[in-house]
């Protein structure tokens, strides 16, 4: 059994739009099936209470340790197994988890609404063990739907799409294209100096914008379905251009013409994380250098798609210009990246490639020093 956890209850069917307006301290309730890295990185910095979720926040249909990141970080979860919940969401009501069942006040009662499954040690091994026994199935489904995917949309990478007018400022420019995943933010903390420099361009896929911003970073583009981006991003003074998908609809141009503003789109398929390198490629930008974008397969059933055809494409076509960032904050483990760039005025400032480079350098000489790397 679970100790009495007390506090308000916030609820909405999409766990990114509760986290732009989610109070610290409180108590979440989720519709959200296999948490993700994304969202539980959100909910740890929120330092929420208690995670509630109406879906199954570990299926074991594949292999994930978001729940017990939050059970480490101290944040209890919970499956809801039987309801008597109203169909109105949560905006604020004093909630009791007590014996594993939730109580939400109502006219200053506690009013039963749930019994509640407890995620504990033993049960996240139990969700282990079935990833483990569903890998190979779901590794092959994956990947057949992948290359049944890449077969069909490949004629839309032979042509160059519409791109609007100010997409040219990318040609020629080291661009950096930032998307929203596990530990983003740490990446941007490690190449920030690399961010700052005057010709580089920056396109942050929605929501990504949010986490340059908190760095005070300020992106030149925004790209996506602007499902996932705050309103303060959204007048941040970037160039807004919304994802298109082929069937004609664009929900981030309906929300941005909502608030009264003209925006451009780019009609293409698959991802907005794959609008955003394809369209930084065709604008002619001499260096692509990728933070947050998603490759894996995990990272893709996490986000409800099947397959990665659109994805698979995109690096296809731009692979010789990609440098993949994503993870670069580990190399120094716990520690910051400094990139040291030249102050004097008569030395040029090494580009970004070249910091790499010398980074990298030096952690082989300083290893070799140390004995650590051999070679026979």
């Amino acid at each position: 059994m679970t100790k009495l956890i007390k506090g308000p209850i916030y609820e909405h069917k999409q766990t990114k739009k509760l986290l732009q307006y989610l109070p610290k301290r409180s108590i979440v309730y989720l519709w959200h099936e296999d948490l993700d890295g994304v969202a539980v990185d959100g909910l740890i910095e929120a330092k929420v209470k208690a995670v509630i979720n109406a879906k199954t926040s570990m299926s074991g249909r594949y292999p994930q340790d978001h729940v017990k990141h939050l059970l480490q970080a101290g944040i209890p979860v919970f499956d809801v197994m039987d309801s008597s919940k109203s169909e109105e969401g949560y905006q604020g009501e004093e909630a009791i988890i007590f014996q594993n069942e939730l109580y939400v006040e109502h006219q200053d009662e506690p009013v039963y609404v749930a019994s509640l499954l407890t995620y504990t040690e033993h049960l996240i091994e139990e969700k282990e063990k079935l990833a483990e026994r569903n890998y190979s199935n779901q590794f092959q489904h994956f990947v057949q739907n992948t290359l049944q995917y890449a077969e069909r949309e490949s004629a839309w990478f032979t042509d160059i799409p519409d791109l609007p007018a100010s997409l040219s400022k990318l040609k020629g420019t080291e661009v950096f294209v930032v998307a929203r995943n596990t530990n983003y933010e740490k990446d941007i903390k490690a190449v920030r100096h690399a961010l700052a420099k005057s010709k580089t361009c920056i396109v942050a896929v929605d929501g990504a914008a949010d986490g340059l911003l908190k760095h005070k970073v300020v992106p030149d583009f925004i790209i996506g379905d602007m499902d996932s981006i705050s309103e303060n991003a959204i007048h941040c003074g970037a160039v807004l251009i919304c994802h298109e998908h082929p069937n004609g609809h664009s929900p981030g141009k309906e929300r941005l013409q909502e608030l009264g503003l003209d925006v451009d789109t780019i009609r293409f398929i698959g991802t907005s994380e794959d609008v955003a390198i394809t369209a930084s490629y065709w604008a002619g930008a001499d260096r692509l250098f990728l933070i947050g974008c998603r490759t894996g397969m995990t990272e893709f059933l996490e986000k409800g798609r099947a397959g990665m055809g659109s994805t698979w494409l995109c690096r296809i076509q731009a692979g010789d210009k990609i440098t993949d960032l994503k993870g670069i904050h580990t190399l120094e483990g716990n520690n910051r990246l400094v990139f040291k760039w030249q102050k004097r005025k008569d030395h040029k400032k090494p580009s970004f490639v070249e910091a790499i480079q010398t980074l990298v350098n030096d952690r082989i000489v300083a290893s070799k020093k140390k004995g650590v790397l051999r070679h026979e």
